[in-house]
């Protein structure tokens, strides 16, 4: 039972993904043949490359050429017609730079001079354009691809979408690049991990081809997109007849290993906990459900990874110390869900030890503490056991505002190397933190914010505007807030409320004055819903609201030059590499200017 396990494109470039780690070192360690591929990073190899660059500037001129042909042009047309000009103006310039683009996201020297950086960034999102417009309506960049007709939300348009190669560049990527890559006669299972709205329709492209190619392989599909919407999967057998065999939802560790032992010893699947599988033309769902304690996991495994292919000059590894959220009550929030509203978390011995390990055999000390919120005790623990073992990290984490947040815990996480902290702030509004239940107020975010800023280490914030029946002058109040607190707060990234299908929000709409969840048919995977709220500003307002936090960013934050243009695993080593306070209002030194420090 030869499995392989794929994390698909479209994610971020910079690190690996978790998933597939975890997995492969669990069922390794069951006694199964399994190895793990990262699609993601090499589909981003082969997009930022001539040959397919090449292939969407043909696409692109093909497509020119159309609509110049055509007699008279729609509104829509004619600015389409427009940016395929544009854009082949500079197809040249932008394809031979690529490879150099690359080359300078991975080699120190160069991705630390700002000048170059920002020029190999311009070529990549650039190259990415192109795509996208040959591809078009399909927008591709290094946050997301959506289809532009929205077919990730909706299984019926997935089976079209999937076999477009007009608006479906991964068509042709699996078809004549990367499927060659493997020996899939030599393999029975293929998980396909997809944790991510931007991998619904390249991770589903790839299992409805290798189910057509193949039909020896069962395919099957985990991941968060998939537990969320497991209840909507039931009355659409169509969906396994064309992409999967079956679908794991929640924890996948445990249900992996029993579906290969189903598989190989040719039992039913009805034994198998957390899954979705067709019988007899019905869908069903096995009502037996597993989570295992965290701590008793093995640690995950990176082999076969390509670390040379990230776009980062060192490796950057994610971590976990815990696996769920020891808070579990925001009510937007789904991952309390996803985990069966269970937290576990690694002794901080082991989490140590595994820091030391991860150091030392890739040769790295930049890592992300990547759980949904890492606890002040565990915050603690860690940080001293580091000090006391004298392990030298860079990291970054995620955390919740809390009052025990103090002066020592913040200077103890600075000395173990914790430089870069991301908040979820929501909201600077006591009524709105009270229905979110943030178990936090605006003045407890106020103090844990300058205290981390006293430490040395830089704060981002997240927030959102939008929550039902928040009013337009409590959004204003978190304006203030962030722009009151110019010496405290680094920086922040706002955002519009998005309701999130089994959150509190969702399953108790009427405690949040929500009249009406508007369930469209056609969309009916989407992770994110529409609704009408009796109280409480529109979403028209809340978009205006998020507009405005914006303008109020670029008026007073000089440092959004810097954290507005990298990803956060970037911005973590230019803050290991110049420190908090060159970033915090100017640019940091060019090659030539740092050359010139150095000497001083």
């Amino acid at each position: 039972m030869k499995t392989l396990l794929i994390f698909p494109a479209q994610w971020y470039p910079t690190q690996p993904y978790l998933s597939t780690p975890y997995l492969t070192a669990y069922l390794q360690d069951k006694g199964w043949q399994v190895s793990q591929r990262d699609f993601n990073i090499e589909s981003y190899d082969h997009f930022l490359s001539a040959p397919l660059l090449r292939q969407a500037e043909e696409m692109m001129r093909q497509h020119q050429h159309s609509l110049k042909n055509q007699n008279s042009l729609s509104i829509k047309e004619k600015s389409h017609l427009d940016v395929l000009t544009m854009g082949l103006k500079f197809s040249d310039r932008i394809i031979e730079g690529v490879e150099e683009a690359k080359l300078v996201m991975r080699t120190p020297e160069r991705f630390f001079d700002f000048n170059a950086y920002q020029q190999a960034d311009m070529v990549i999102k650039s190259a990415l354009k192109l795509v996208s417009d040959a591809y078009a309506p399909s927008i591709f960049n290094l946050s997301t691809f959506e289809s532009g007709t929205r077919a990730e939300e909706s299984t019926q348009k997935a089976h079209k979408t999937t076999r477009d190669t007009t608006t479906n560049p991964f068509i042709n990527l699996y078809e004549n690049f990367l499927l060659h890559t493997e020996n899939w006669q030599k393999c029975d299972v293929v998980g396909i991990s997809i944790i991510g709205i931007s991998q619904i329709i390249p991770g589903l492209t790839l299992a409805r081809m290798l189910k057509e190619k193949y039909p020896h392989l069962h395919i099957t599909l985990g991941g968060p997109i998939f537990s969320v919407n497991a209840g909507q999967l039931i009355n659409h057998p169509e969906f396994f007849e064309d992409f999967c065999h079956s679908v794991i939802t929640f924890e996948g560790e445990e249900p992996m290993h029993r579906l290969l032992s189903a598989l190989k010893a040719g039992d039913s699947l009805h034994s198998v906990p957390n899954l979705l599988h067709v019988d007899a033309g019905k869908v069903l769902q096995n009502q037996e459900r597993v989570e295992l304690r965290f701590e008793e996991l093995p640690n995950p495994v990176f082999d076969e990874l390509p670390m040379d292919k990230y776009l980062s000059p060192y490796p950057i590894i994610p971590v976990l110390q815990s696996r769920g959220c020891y808070w579990g009550k925001c009510t937007f929030c789904t991952h309390s869900f996803v985990y069966g509203h269970r937290y576990g978390k690694q002794k901080t011995q082991a989490m140590v030890d595994e820091l030391e390990n991860l150091m030392e055999k890739y040769n790295t000390k930049y890592f992300t503490f990547s759980d949904e919120a890492v606890s002040p005790h565990s915050l603690n623990d860690v940080s001293e056991e580091m000090i006391e073992r004298g392990v030298e990290i860079c990291s970054l984490a995620l955390l919740k505002f809390e009052k025990v947040m103090d002066e020592d815990l913040f200077l103890k996480m600075k000395k173990a190397g914790f430089m870069f902290l991301m908040f979820g702030l929501e909201s600077a509004n006591d009524r709105v933190l009270a229905l979110i239940e943030k178990g936090t107020t605006k003045e407890v975010e106020r103090d844990v914010l300058m205290k981390s800023h006293n430490a040395g280490i830089w704060n981002h914030s997240f927030l959102f505007f939008g929550f039902p029946t928040e009013t337009r002058e409590e959004a204003q109040e978190t304006i203030d807030f962030l722009r009151n607190n110019l010496q405290s707060i680094h920086s922040f990234g706002p955002g519009v409320f998005l309701l999130n299908r089994d959150s509190s929000c969702y399953q108790f709409p009427e405690k949040f004055s929500i009249e009406k969840i508007i369930e469209d048919p056609n969309r009916n995977i989407a992770m994110n819903l529409d609704f009408i709220a009796k109280e409480g500003m529109t979403r028209e307002e809340a978009v205006e609201m998020n507009d405005t936090c914006i303008r109020m960013a670029e008026e007073h934050f000089e440092s959004l030059k810097i954290w507005g243009t990298l990803p956060r695993e970037h911005f973590l080593l230019y803050i290991d590499k110049f420190g908090k306070d060159a970033l915090n209002g100017k640019q940091p030194p060019t090659a030539e200017e740092e050359k010139v420090l150095c000497r001083v």
